[in-house]
């Protein structure tokens, strides 16, 4: 199991959450479990969701998705995703 960190802006949290959260499929088919989602201490619109996932291949490909771009263009994000992934030491 890897670890899957992923970042970036958003416009305003209240309007990203709840698209983020409709979008739970997603994610699901992505393999993505025991999803965390934090702010950014010194910026509260700069999101980090946290996640643990079996393949990690799939996550890349769901960030390739156009359909998410679009997703992600609705919920206000401002920045380019960035993806860590870690494996346990």
């Amino acid at each position: 199991m890897a670890t899957v960190i992923l970042n970036h802006k958003v416009e305003d949290y209240k309007k990203w959450r709840p698209v983020f959260d409709a979008d739970f499929r997603r994610r699901k088919e992505a393999g993505m479990q025991n999803e965390k989602v934090f702010r950014s201490a010194d910026d509260p619109n700069h999101i980090y969701i946290v996640a643990e996932v079996a393949d990690p291949s799939t996550t890349a490909k769901m960030m390739n998705d156009p359909d998410l771009a679009a997703k992600m263009k609705e919920g206000g994000v401002i920045s380019k995703p960035s993806v860590t992934i870690l494996n346990l030491a």
